[in-house]
Order: structure tokens, then sequence, then C-alpha cells
């Protein structure tokens, strides 16, 4: 028997498409598509222009917070982890990895 290589720190040549560790029936799709078709523009025209750090887009918290809800992750503490842990949620947020304080001051705003 010949023992594999152990590959952990192995640096990958070519980019990485997350999509291809998902499989293609998983209800992240229909969350992206739907979050697709609803226009950001006013919502985002908010942020243009203001002094401080650039904020999230408006679109990306709110794909990761109704895939929160479809998974009943509802905490914006695990709704962190999620985005830190989850390939899906990697995939929802473009790899970003906004924290707890940013999902709790989103779904805040969106009581108003």
């Amino acid at each position: 028997m010949v023992l594999r290589d152990d590959t952990i720190n192995q640096q990958l040549l070519i980019l990485l498409d997350l999509r291809d560790l998902i499989p293609k029936d998983h209800p992240h799709y229909f969350i992206k598509n739907v979050v697709d078709t609803m226009d950001f523009t006013e919502v985002h025209k908010k942020f243009e222009g203001k002094p401080g750090e650039s904020a999230y887009s408006r679109a990306m918290l709110l794909r990761v917070t109704l895939m929160g809800a479809f998974d009943g992750v509802l905490s914006s503490r695990d709704l962190e982890e999620q985005v830190n842990r989850n390939i899906a949620y990697m995939y929802l947020a473009g790899m970003l990895k906004p924290d707890f304080r940013t999902f709790a001051r989103f779904k805040e705003q969106k009581r108003d």
C-alpha cells in the first residue's frame, strides 16, 4: 500500500471557484438569484462619499442574512461564524468577513 502525501500546506496554483464545492441543488443559489433581482441603487447611494471605512454591500448582507434565516441561524454571532466556516456562506459573502456587529446593525436598520 502506498501512503498519500500530506498536502495541508500546499498552495493552489489555480483559482478556486467556491461553487465547485457546493452541491448544484443547494438553496443558496435560490437566495442569490432572488437578491440579484432586487435594486439596491438607492440604498447604496446613502453610503457614497461618506467618511470612514467602506461599508459592506447591502445585497451581500441580505444574502447572508436570508441564508441564515433559511438554516435557522438567526444570531449575528452565528452568522459571523458561518461566514468564516461554511463554504456556502463564504460564497454568498463574496469571501468577505463581516463581523457580528455589522450583521446586528444591518438587521436593526431593517426593522425601521
